[in-house]
């Protein structure tokens, strides 16, 4: 049996596996923990898996002696760790600081910020990758400044696949406690502390649900966004023929081609359901492999080459359903203004070194590349 999620020997390695979506059935693999489970791999099994309310979130944690995608998984009353109505209310909660109007008016310090970045960098990942991402979800929350680089490393812990569990549970408990101490007066945790106040979350709601906005916004995009960079970088003909105007066309490309990581979060079946040719018994795990729906020959022809000019088909890569990403649109401002600016300062830009010595990151919720050094 497969263990999950695949591994990739270096950053030109293809998607391992691919061959799997040939098949009707949901092919069983090895979680982490060394639980078996169901893997979703086509469009419209991923689609089922992340919307089917017969498969729970919520049960993956609150299921005594049941599976576990690792070993390290802890019950939080998240965004990701609950199902509705619960997670219908935290959601409406965290809503407005996502509203299109609201994320407009990000655009122009994204820009500045943008700019400043790409003034003379020489890894685009740990120069200009996760400062304008963190900075952005930071502002947005209202985390401290003092704060950001502490907590990028305690969530990296948090979302590490391998090695000792303690070690994970470590990082999001420092996580967890630092934002059940944190009394922001700014941004959208403030208006968490509010909620809080008034009755309409719990306290470890509100905490749950501060580290995963702060893990999910910081650590995802910016993964996206280097693994976007060195995408066109490894097709040079796509980077050359990038523009502006073709720059929404590239994020939608980046997104289905290769996202920073291959998969949803585990879901147990609370009753017996069919997916594609497989019967799911109550009990079971399915697991949603987001990056293997844009890979479907089912939905997009050619799946495999990567073409900045296709035409865009709505893809899974901010999930499905309920569990749809609060902040996908934040992601898609950054994604968008970061390419823009990397293409008109460098329209020559190259790897600095061979793109195979980069190696990959397995074992992590976000895989890819963790530098990104460039000549221009």
């Amino acid at each position: 049996m497969l263990r999950y999620p695949f591994e990739r020997a270096d950053s030109l390695s293809p998607m391992p596996h691919l061959d799997l979506l040939r098949h009707d059935t949901l092919p069983r693999v090895l979680m982490p923990s060394g639980d078996p489970a169901h893997l979703a791999l086509r469009h419209a099994d991923v689609v089922q898996a992340l919307s089917d309310g017969r498969l729970s979130r919520r049960a993956m944690f609150a299921t005594p002696g049941g599976p576990r995608f690792t070993g390290a998984d802890l019950d939080e009353p998240s965004l990701v760790g609950t199902d509705p109505p619960d997670h219908t209310r935290l959601r409406r909660l965290c809503a407005p600081a996502f509203r299109p109007d609201r994320i407009a008016a990000l655009r122009t310090p994204v820009q500045q910020l943008t700019d400043r970045l790409l003034v003379q960098p020489t890894d685009l990942h740990a120069d200009f990758a996760v400062p304008l991402v963190t900075h952005t979800v930071c502002d947005l929350l209202g985390v401290p400044h003092a704060d950001r680089d502490q907590l990028l490393v305690w969530a990296h812990q948090k979302l590490a696949l391998t090695g000792p569990p303690d070690e994970a549970r470590a990082g999001h408990r420092a996580l967890r406690e630092h934002f059940t101490t944190l009394t922001p007066d700014a941004g959208l945790l403030a208006g968490l502390a509010e909620a809080h106040r008034a009755g309409g979350l719990s306290g470890r709601e509100r905490a749950a649900v501060a580290v995963n906005l702060f893990v999910a916004g910081a650590t995802t995009t910016a993964a996206v966004l280097t693994n976007g960079l060195l995408c066109l970088l490894n097709h040079p003909a796509q980077y050359a023929a990038l523009t502006p105007a073709r720059v929404p066309g590239a994020v939608a490309e980046i997104l289905r081609y290769d996202v920073a990581g291959d998969m949803g979060l585990p879901r147990l079946a609370l009753a017996g359901l069919r997916i594609g040719a497989t019967e799911v018994r109550a009990g079971e795990v399915v697991i949603p492999a987001h990056a293997y729906a844009g890979r479907d020959p089912a939905v997009h022809r050619d799946p495999d080459v990567f073409d900045i000019a296709r035409r865009p088909v709505p893809g899974l890569a901010f999930g499905y359903g309920p569990h749809y990403c609060v902040g996908a649109r934040l992601a898609v401002l950054l994604l968008e203004t970061a390419l823009t600016g990397v293409v008109a300062r460098f329209p020559r830009l190259r790897l600095a070194v061979p793109a195979r010595s980069l190696g990959w990151r397995n074992g992590t919720l976000t895989g890819g590349v963790g530098r990104l050094p460039v000549v221009y």
